[in-house]
């Protein structure tokens, strides 16, 4: 069984769709999604839709989806994103955000996994893992070989066998015995400089993560953001990965 797994797509459709195909490609049984399928993008609703519609086993809740299906005040949001926020809650239907509300913060999607958006010892928080130090606290309540997260838009793994290391990859074996955190970055707001979509797949049989980066159109989906009237920014970092 091959999965892949997709987080941030943050209503980016020109990316979600060169993932999918790539997916395709590389002969993809099921997905597990990180969450924060909207937020900052042009198209949340579509891009919604068509998660939705894919062979999920997982699919957990991402902040931008629980900011965009409520009503509550965006406190603790940069402007940019608060003002993104706003115009999502505007652009997809109240069956959109039920199905978001309704969304878990943590599961396990499969055999030995475990999804959270963010971390396992504080998922409602939006707590951010950069480094080890983080993920060791996240690890203290992973209780699955390997935990996929999101979030930061920055692809990481971190190993614990005894103490706890990690950093950037492009794929990592699963050893008997040891604890995994694989962040698999942004589908659709990369910022690791790197412009290109980011997903994951997970090979149960050959127990390999591996990452991938797929182009896109950046200039189509950067102009569809700017006609829409959200700020500039986020049609910018974009084409820059940042």
């Amino acid at each position: 069984m091959k999965y892949a797994i997709i987080s941030d797509v943050h209503g980016n459709l020109e990316a979600l769709e060169a993932v999918l195909e790539k997916c395709e490609e590389l002969g993809v049984n099921k997905y597990i999604c990180g969450g924060d399928v909207v937020g900052y993008g042009s198209e949340p609703s579509k891009c919604l839709e068509i998660v939705r519609a894919l062979p999920l086993v997982g699919f957990v809740k991402g902040n931008h989806d629980q900011q965009a299906s409520e009503e509550s005040d965006l406190l603790g949001f940069n402007p940019q994103a608060a003002m993104a926020i706003e115009w999502t809650r505007e652009n997809i239907s109240d069956d959109q955000k039920a199905f978001l509300r309704s969304l878990p913060f943590t599961m396990k999607p499969a055999k030995k996994t475990a999804l959270v958006h963010s971390t396992l010892d504080s998922p409602k928080s939006w707590g951010y893992i950069f480094e080890k130090f983080a993920a060791a606290a996240s690890m203290n309540y992973q209780f699955t070989q390997v935990c996929f997260c999101g979030h930061t838009h920055i692809p990481l793994a971190f190993e614990k066998f005894g103490d706890v290391k990690g950093g950037k990859y492009t794929e990592v074996k699963l050893l008997p015995g040891r604890k995994y955190m694989i962040n698999v970055g942004s589908v659709g707001q990369p910022r690791d400089g790197d412009p290109r979509a980011s997903f994951a797949t997970f090979d149960m049989e050959e127990n390999l993560v591996k990452l991938y980066r797929q182009k896109y159109d950046v200039e189509k989906t950067s102009k569809k953001i700017l006609e829409v009237g959200l700020p500039e920014r986020l049609a910018l970092r974009i084409k820059k990965g940042r």
